[in-house]
């Protein structure tokens, strides 16, 4: 023992015991048989109490340094060296025959969310009550709900105008002069921004110029991100005071403790407390070894040991029943085996020594702390430090705010390894890129499927009617009267066979649209060329058509044809469309079956895309966590940032980026692997029909995955606990069972921040987003408040982090909102005014083309349609030109103050000190604190004094982290173990 440390010397026995056991029994406890440890004395924080004693191994005595005393949690149970032997052994655990459940239920409400009292919160609770009752649970559970409320009023207050423009799109389609019809546009898309790229109506809702209504609709989405970056703001600003106000009402560890890098690796406790003590008295110095390689080891010996004593309580049930347990024997005695091979592992890795790595020094005051903070971040240090901050005069320092205590994860503490660092970030990049191959996969697939549709055209347009001015370009009645004929019914008519026949032989079907503007056939078909030509006959090679040198006429048939069998059998009716779909299949009938067969293809793709599309979501969520875990971060918050910053980028490139450039074409990128290869060139209105149909598809069922995803665990293991709870084998099984479920913030930080880019990004085609995001948000706040309250544990102390990068990130989703918003109004065939410059293309239908069609089409536009990345032909429409200029102005706004952050500052920093003076929490002196468990702990802090109350664990060392304590088996319980210990901290610390 170390010569400032006093111990039991009478506890030979014990000694021996821990040094047969190997350094075995981590985590192996069994049900009824544990020692609860008291505090030592000597503990930065646990004056008076009683210490436990540390086994002497010698395989452990160079890295011990001759032993110290362990400062164990008050509620912390560990493990003797008697455990391992009992796990050990042949003898089999006693099992009662009789579950104790209120045993099982007592477990679950101490691990589970409780007021001050110990009570349960009630769901029921007002939305304020509730935010006030998980105010101990630190900052940032309370901003994930506030976040969540504050959205879901966002959304709510946005529907309301957002009304005003369904009803404006709504109108153009179902008015009783709409050249509209269900060919035309899907469902869902009857309510995006494409209904004005698809119609030719020049006026809407008590006759207002459809103009002026797109200038408002636009001057609408404009103030909407006005208000979104104005909330945001407003957001941050109550954030700092939310944090400021919980940090001042909590005291906890960080507020008296820095956290030290670059010290060398043969570091002492005694040199690094010498070192820092020039800013104030320390009341705790830790240096921190390499433990990881051993801890990541210990851990899996203690799952180990916990599988064998399930395996024999098991075994012992069997053997009570009477029943053989020779093939359960084996499988005990093979865990055993594993058991030992591990612990010789363990033995191995400790007998190679251990390296300092970093150091936490605690302060007794606050002042010390910040003056420390502020004297490493003085100016100059970065380029020029003082030698008097140099450990040893040579080592650099690095000095930061020290995290809680219970956020770091110990066995990834290591000295940094930027080579190892970045394997594992890419290989993590590189399984979620495989992972989202499936989903690309899918997309692709669906993208293939649907190019073989027909173009969609508006049929009332492609009838004349004496009233109908001008004249349709396609007069499907003049050319093939299929009606008058019954080709439906009438498997002898002639025209059915010449439609069929020019429908067979169509080179692409992609071309077709090249012939169809605003839903409308574009290209003047002569009804007199048709009626002097006469198709092949059957089994003869094709002539070309009437227009031998152009696919017009194929394309032509295939638009009489789907209009005549949609007329017959209306789309809108369901029933009708299924009988005939089924009846089609006569011999009579089958002439549609083929336009039946591709409406039933395209929905089934689409909705099979969007089952898809939130599977590949839930497999992504779920592996964002592991990968995050993988990269091996120090501590708790930096691995659910990452985690959360997976789960985002990985849902939104899944549900919205991967249709948009699989569906995409851009003329440059030709040629491109995949990816650019698609339909569309521009947001037409066949895009709103298919790519906008999609992704809005996803968005609605995301209403119901993203909650349903997080509650069905929790459901499926209330319902288990329910109906098998009483056919459990022991107690043990049973207090398993009722195991509250953890509560990760990380996975419903990224759902929130995926739902939000998409609904803001693309809000301004699809208004609907914004009242779907509404009912998520609302929702997912509800089911995570039942969730928080009924099903899960006590979840750890979040800081503001994640709220504090959902916040960061939100304003440059209005950022892309104004870039796709500026491209999409900007559509040649959106009605819009100019701003009096020179005439442009793409004002409709050009005329010229339409005049002296070419014989071949070649080189012909009937859109006249501008060049696809022709920016001014957009800027010179008033509807691009009013977000264009919004986005120009948040683009200084936020890159500026990016480059000023990521640039200047840390320019400026190293010159003149990289920020102002750290701020000093109001707290009392840490020997003035009272502990958890300690006599007046419960007592209320009487008003107008300082919290005198210490929240969260009390040092960093590790065996006071309960998690971590149990892996240790080297801790003997007893009486005959325990002794008063000095009042101040010890200097040296075991870490293995």
């Amino acid at each position: 023992m170390s010569k400032d440390s006093v111990v039991e010397e009478n506890h030979d026995d014990s000694a021996s015991e821990a040094e047969s056991a190997g350094e075995s029994s981590a985590g192996s406890y069994s049900e009824d048989e544990s020692v609860q440890s008291e505090a030592s004395k000597d503990h930065p924080a646990a004056r008076g109490g009683k210490t436990v004693i540390l086994a002497s191994d010698p395989a452990n005595e160079a890295f011990f340094a001759g032993g110290n005393v362990a400062r164990l949690s008050d509620n912390d149970q560990t493990i003797d060296a008697n455990e391992y032997e009992k796990a050990m052994s042949d003898e089999l655990p006693v099992v009662s025959k009789t579950l104790d459940y209120e045993e099982a239920q007592a477990g679950w409400k101490e691990s589970a969310v409780t007021d001050n009292n110990g009570e349960y919160i009630p769901f029921w609770s007002s939305g304020k009550q509730f935010l006030s009752n998980i105010e101990f649970l630190g900052p940032g559970m309370g901003l994930y709900f506030r976040m969540l409320r504050n959205f879901a009023l966002y959304f709510f207050l946005m529907s309301i105008p957002v009304g005003c423009v369904i009803a404006h799109y709504m109108y153009l389609y179902y008015n009783p002069d709409s050249d509209l019809d269900d060919e035309s546009m899907d469902a869902l898309a009857r309510v995006t921004t494409g209904v004005t790229a698809s119609t030719s109506q020049d006026d809407t809702i008590g006759g207002w110029d459809v103009r002026k209504v797109m200038l408002a609709v636009v001057g609408l989405d404009a103030f909407s991100m006005l208000c979104f970056l104005i909330m945001v703001a407003h957001l941050k600003r109550k954030q700092e005071e939310y944090v400021d106000e919980n940090d001042d009402a909590v005291t906890s560890l960080p507020d008296y403790s820095v956290w030290v890098w670059g010290i060398p690796t043969n570091a002492t406790e005694e040199e690094v407390k010498e070192h820092f003590s020039q800013y104030g008295e320390i009341w705790d110095c830790v240096v921190v070894k390499d433990i990881g390689k051993v801890m990541g080891a210990r851990i899996t010996r203690a799952q180990q040991i916990e599988t064998l004593l399930t395996m024999k309580i098991q075994c012992s049930g069997r053997k009570n029943k009477g029943y053989k347990i020779d093939k359960q024997q084996k499988a005990i005695a093979k865990q055993k085996e594993k058991i030992i091979k591990q612990t010789k592992k363990i033995d191995d890795k400790l007998n190679e020594g251990f390296t300092s790595v970093c150091a936490f020094i605690t302060y007794n005051n606050p002042e010390s702390r910040a003056n420390c903070v502020d004297e490493y971040a003085s100016p100059g240090w970065s380029c020029c430090p003082h030698e008097k901050l140099k450990l040893r005069g040579e080592h650099v320092l690095k000095v930061k705010p020290a995290p809680e205590a219970s956020d770091l994860i110990w066995e990834n503490v290591l000295r940094p390894n930027f080579v190892t660092k970045a394997m594992r970030k890419a290989t993590s990049m590189l399984m979620i890129f495989i992972l989202l191959i499936a989903a690309i996969g899918v997309i692709v697939y669906a993208k293939d499927t649907l190019s073989k549709s027909p173009p969609a055209v508006a049929c009332p347009n492609t009838v004349y009617d004496a009233n109908t001015n001008p004249a349709p370009m396609l007069n499907c009645k003049a050319i093939w009267d299929l009606a008058s004929e019954d080709a439906i019914n009438n498997a002898t008519s002639e025209t059915r066979r010449s439609v069929d026949m020019f429908i067979s032989n169509i080179n692409d079907y992609e071309k077709c649209g090249d012939f169809i503007v605003k839903a409308d056939w574009a290209r003047p078909m002569d009804s007199s060329a048709y009626g002097a030509y006469t198709a092949p006959a059957t089994g003869s090679a094709w002539d070309g058509g009437f227009l031998p040198n152009s696919q017009a006429d194929e394309c032509a048939a295939l638009t009489c044809k789907q209009c005549y069998c949609t007329t017959v059998v209306s789309l809108a009716n369901l029933g009708d469309l299924m009988n005939a779909y089924f009846d089609a299949a006569a011999a009579n009938k089958a002439f549609c079956k083929p336009i039946f067969d591709q409406i039933f293809q395209e929905a089934s793709v689409m909705v099979g895309t969007i089952a898809m599309t939130t599977i590949t979501n839930m497999v992504l969520m779920n592996s964002a966590a592991f990968f995050s875990a993988f990269e091996r971060h120090k501590t708790l918050s930096a691995t659910e940032a990452k985690a959360a910053t997976y789960t985002f980028g990985a849902l939104i490139i899944n549900q919205m980026i991967v249709p948009i450039i699989i569906y995409s074409f851009i003329e440059f990128l030709e040629g491109f692997p995949v990816l650019f290869q698609g339909t569309f060139g521009d947001f037409e209105a066949e895009w709103y029909n298919k790519v906008m149909v999609m992704i809005m598809g996803t968005a609605v069922t995301n209403i119901i995955a993203f909650p349903l995803g997080a509650a069905a665990p929790n459901i499926v293991a209330w319902v288990k606990r329910k109906l098998t709870g009483c056919m459990a084998h022991s107690q043990k099984v049973l207090n398993e069972m009722y195991q509250p479920a953890d509560f990760s913030l990380a996975k419903r930080y990224g759902q929130a921040l995926c739902a939000l880019y998409y609904t803001i990004i693309l809000s301004s085609c699809a208004p609907p987003l914004l009242v779907a995001a509404f009912f998520l948000f609302i929702i997912v706040f509800y089911v995570d408040k039942m969730i928080l309250l009924t099903f899960s544990k006590r979840p750890p102390m979040y800081d503001h982090k994640l709220n504090e990068m959902f916040l960061n990130m939100a304003p440059f989703a209005a950022w892309f909102h104004l870039a796709i918003a500026t491209w999409a109004f900007g559509y040649y065939e959106i009605p819009s005014y100019t701003i009096g410059l020179p005439s442009i293309a793409g004002t409709g239908i050009d005329t010229n083309a339409v005049s002296s069609p070419n014989a071949d089409d070649s080189n012909v536009d009937y859109t006249g349609a501008p060049a696809q990345f022709d920016f001014m032909a957009r800027l010179k429409r008033l509807n691009a030109l009013v977000p264009f200029l919004f986005f120009v102005v948040l683009t200084v706004s936020l890159f500026l103050a990016k480059l000023v952050d990521k640039l200047l500052k840390p320019i400026c920093g190293a010159i003149f000190g990289n920020k102002g003076p750290e701020k000093i929490d109001e707290v009392p002196p840490f020997d003035q604190l009272i502990m958890p468990g300690q006599v007046g702990y419960e007592d209320p802090v009487p008003e107008g004094e300082l919290n005198n109350k210490l929240s969260g664990l009390r040092s960093y060392r590790i065996e006071d982290n309960p998690k971590y304590a149990k892996l240790f088996p080297e801790v003997i319980g007893g009486e005959s173990g325990r002794r008063e210990t000095p009042a101040k901290a010890p200097k040296t610390q075991n870490m293995a």
